[in-house]
């Protein structure tokens, strides 16, 4: 068999390697190259199942053309993100076809170290470092096999051999891979300048309310983002995480209002105690940041819309980590400018006679007193809080408020938001999150966690946070979702309640959180403060490269140190080096020792060739098998005897 070619257990062994490092992409791909990289996976095996000839070029190259042209009018570029690793994988598959001698092998195991690169592209999560970091063990076990004498067999214990011997290797880069990670300087923006695709999946708050849309979002328990608070944590009542502001209304649907003239309303008095927090945001793919009402800073990126709502210059696209702060108890927007008040006491021209005959009768009380006399007339009805309200008529306020009585917070926002409108009080929908589980020292907000509640405005005080649902159900406000609703609607994470189940669910939360606090969140910002504190200004200063240099300098003189040290000679027994000085003698005497003679046939050898020394050649012979096969410490005796000799 030609040492150079692959055999089958080789094979079997580098496509499932590849498989495992394309898994990860199948659900970036299109469907049809996941079908098409199945097919060609499918066939390799095949082939060398039945051990048939390989495809001939004539069929290859239409094959890898085909595969190029189709991947181009998928994505409109081989370049991008998708683009390029849907180009990369396709020409993966189709180099497999002709992948015969082990050159051909080791280029794609070398393909398969970028190919792990690429998967943290899309994927950055603690679970994918791990699974890569196997994939990374399994490729490296390949290539050791590869370059040892006996080649890669697929025997398990050489296989075992050859991992643990690249595990060795893997744990030997991790000083040097710390170093890196820590001065290396931080690329902000696309990485290598490649287009960022667009249109990735959306998940949280989106840019409407409508009935149901808030209600099916707390069927999810998907983390929305976590915090953690620099001091005491607020009361669970107090958290409020502001999010996209509804003020348009066509009689069914909420909307954000569009930009419209004048400056943001500035927190005109902060009354509160200043809280500051730190906020770990998740992908949602929108422009809006989520922040404890009421931000007093604006992160750099963003700004505050005349609504009061952060927003971004760009979608979220990854996770954002935001030093911020808030007051609980703020005055804004008191002096608000006209036109936005008229928005705010917009309705449409009809719809739900009920519920605007019985705001009607407050408007002969003052605006403060219409809030509280919408907050009676809610407690009144017998509203009742549930993931699952029926779904109401195009009068949706009069049928939750007057007939089927069952709703979610979007369903008392939006009823509370229009009655007060139609009793002449600016009012609008505010949406976000309310609450959290707290887990450690910080605190996960789900998407179940989403909410909705109202603000008002109010002549000489500005806008008032006022929530209907906590003047019907107080619990989902001061103990959480869970407390307001029965277990067979909550999400079965939320259902679980202190069993080892939840607690293993919590556990690797934190451990994620701390994944993403110090290496996701190992941010250019972040880096600046870790080497101001080694007395670092500037990435370009001198003293970073002495650091830097100084760091890996160090790494290689210890490795080399250890490294060196293992590679020593082994230490000689002392008797041993005794007897071979006692040999060198007798050698100079014309009794040469042979390898075939053991200590006693040569000591025989040698009293009978020199007879008048036979005595002090008995005594050397004594010490030496008495120090080296009977355990005595005779070494000072069997040195005395050589030197006597």
């Amino acid at each position: 068999m030609n040492p150079e070619r692959l055999d089958r257990t080789q094979t079997f062994a580098l496509l499932a390697v590849l498989a495992g490092l394309l898994l990860p992409h199948a659900g970036h791909l299109p469907y049809w190259l996941d079908g098409a990289l199945a097919v060609l996976f499918g066939w390799r095996v095949w082939l060398v199942h039945k051990q048939r000839r390989m495809p001939s070029r004539w069929i290859l190259l239409p094959i890898t053309l085909g595969l190029i042209a189709a991947v181009f009018f998928e994505y409109r570029t081989l370049l991008g993100r998708t683009g390029g690793i849907a180009l990369f994988a396709a020409l993966i598959g189709a180099k497999l076809l002709e992948t015969r001698a082990r050159r051909d092998a080791l280029l794609l195991v070398y393909l398969g170290y970028f190919l792990v690169v690429t998967n943290f592209l899309f994927d950055q999560s603690m679970g994918m470092a791990v699974y890569l970091c196997v994939m990374v063990l399994a490729v490296s076990t390949l290539l050791v096999g590869w370059h040892t004498l006996g080649g890669w067999t697929g025997r398990w214990r050489a296989a075992r051999e050859q991992a643990r011997f690249a595990g060795l290797l893997m744990l030997q880069s991790l000083p040097v891979m710390a170093v890196l990670f820590v001065f290396f300087p931080r690329v902000e923006g696309p990485l290598w300048r490649l287009p960022q695709d667009r249109g990735g999946a959306r998940s949280g708050l989106a840019d409407s309310m409508s009935p149901g849309s808030f209600s099916s979002m707390s069927k999810s328990d998907e983390v929305a983002f976590r915090v953690g608070f620099s001091g005491a944590r607020p009361a669970q009542e107090m958290l409020y995480w502001r999010g996209p502001v509804f003020v348009d209304y066509d009689g069914i649907t909420w909307r954000q209002a569009l930009p419209g003239a004048g400056a943001a309303p500035t927190v005109q008095e902060a009354t509160g105690q200043r809280i500051d927090y730190t906020i770990t945001i998740e992908p949602h793919q929108r422009p809006w940041l989520l922040a404890l009402d009421m931000p007093l800073v604006v992160p750099p990126g963003s700004h505050l819309s005349e609504y009061l709502q952060l927003v971004s210059r760009r979608p979220l696209e990854k996770r954002l980590r935001l030093e911020m702060s808030a007051s609980l108890q703020y005055r804004a927007g008191r002096d608000e400018l006209p036109h936005r008040i008229g928005r705010a006491l917009a309705l449409p021209a009809w719809g739900n006679p009920r519920a605007r005959s019985v705001a009607a009768s407050w408007r002969q009380l003052a605006p403060a007193a219409r809030v509280d006399e919408a907050l009676r007339f809610f407690g009144r009805q017998g509203l009742s809080y549930t993931l699952t309200p029926p779904r109401y008529g195009q009068d949706a306020v009069d049928g939750f408020v007057f007939d089927g009585k069952q709703g979610f917070c979007e369903h008392f926002a939006g009823s509370f938001v229009f009655m007060l409108r139609a009793a002449g009080v600016p009012a609008r929908v505010v949406g976000g999150y309310q609450g959290g589980e707290l887990n450690g020292d910080y605190l996960i907000v789900r998407q179940a966690d989403a909410h909705a509640w109202a603000e008002v405005w109010l002549e000489g005080e500005g806008w008032r946070r006022v929530d209907p649902t906590f003047a019907v159900a107080p619990s989902r406000i001061q103990e959480g979702l869970a407390s307001a609703v029965g277990a067979e609607e909550l999400p079965y994470l939320l259902r679980l309640d202190n069993n080892l189940v939840k607690r293993i669910q919590l556990a690797l939360d934190s451990a994620v959180n701390g994944w993403n606090q110090w290496v996701i969140g190992y941010t250019p910002e972040r880096q600046r403060q870790v080497l101001q504190r080694l007395g670092i200004d500037r990435l370009d200063s001198s003293a970073f490269f002495g650091w830097f240099l100084g760091g890996l300098g160090g790494l290689v003189a210890v490795m080399a140190t250890w490294l060196l040290w293992r590679m020593r000679p082994p230490r000689r027994d002392p008797a041993r080096v005794e007897w071979d000085r006692f040999g060198h003698k007798l050698n100079r005497l014309g009794v040469a020792p042979t390898d075939s003679e053991g200590p006693w046939d040569f000591a025989r050898r040698a009293q009978q060739a020199l007879p008048e020394r036979a005595a002090a050649i008995e005594a050397v012979l004594t010490a030496y098998l008495a120090t080296r096969y009977g355990g005595q410490d005779g070494g000072g005796e069997l040195r005395e005897a050589v030197r006597r000799f």
